[in-house]
């Protein structure tokens, strides 16, 4: 638990990616959602594409947007 938590300590300071993606979200909670619903709707690759999809939303329909 401790490794996650060092790593996503990580991602906070040093990636200029995670920092806009938290941006749009205007939340960490907003966030943390946000990612959990891509990884339940599709394969994510990286995590630049994790991030990337939250700067750019893919098309999809209102009534599967839980955002």
């Amino acid at each position: 638990m401790m490794l996650a938590f060092l790593i996503d300590q990580i991602q906070q300071r040093c990636c200029r990616l995670f920092e806009a993606a938290l941006t749009a979200a205007k939340s960490k909670t907003r966030l943390w959602r946000k990612l959990r619903n891509r990884f339940d709707l599709c394969l994510i690759q990286s995590r630049e594409v994790l991030y990337r999809s939250i700067l750019h939303p893919p098309q999809i329909p209102l009534w599967l947007d839980t955002s």
